[in-house]
C-alpha cells in the first residue's frame, strides 16, 4: 500500500471525528438551556435540588479515617480506636448538616427565583416601554 492511501485514511478519520465534533457541539444544548425550557414550578425544585447539592459538605472525616487506617500496621478492615468509622461520624452529623445543607439550599433558591422574577419584570418593562415609543396613538 501506497503512503497517499494512508495519508486519505488519515484525513477521512480526522474529518469525521471532527464533524462529530462539531454536531455535538452545535446540537447538544448547554444546562441553562434546558433549565430554561422547564417550567417554574420545575425549575424552582430544579434550584432548590441544585442548591442542596452544592451546599452538601465533603466526607471529611471518613478521608480522615481513611489517611489513619493507612498510615498505622493495622489491616484495613480495622478501624483504628480513636476515630469513630464514618457511619457513626455520618448518622451523628445528619440532622445537622441536613439542616444547614436545606436552609443554604432554600436561600440559593429564593434568591435564584428573585433575579428570575426582577429578569421578568425588567423584560416586561422593556416591552411596554418600547412598545410605546413606538405607537402613533
Amino acid at each position: 500500500m501506497s503512503s497517499l492511501l494512508y495519508v486519505k485514511m488519515l484525513f477521512a478519520g480526522a474529518g469525521i471525528v471532527g464533524l462529530g465534533v462539531g454536531l455535538y457541539r452545535n446540537t447538544v444544548p448547554t444546562e441553562e438551556e434546558v433549565v430554561a425550557k422547564f417550567s417554574p414550578e420545575v425549575r424552582q425544585k430544579y434550584y432548590q435540588e441544585k442548591a442542596f447539592r452544592d451546599a452538601s459538605e465533603p466526607d471529611n472525616k471518613l478521608y480522615e479515617l481513611i489517611q489513619s487506617n493507612a498510615q498505622s500496621s493495622r489491616p484495613a478492615w480495622m478501624l483504628s480506636d480513636s476515630v469513630e468509622p464514618a457511619c457513626v461520624i455520618r448518622e451523628r452529623d445528619r440532622a445537622t448538616w441536613t439542616a444547614r445543607a436545606q436552609t443554604r439550599a432554600q436561600t440559593a433558591a429564593q434568591n435564584k427565583m428573585i433575579e428570575e422574577r426582577d429578569r421578568l419584570r425588567r423584560a416586561e418593562d422593556d416591552q411596554k416601554r418600547s412598545k410605546g415609543n413606538w405607537s402613533l396613538w
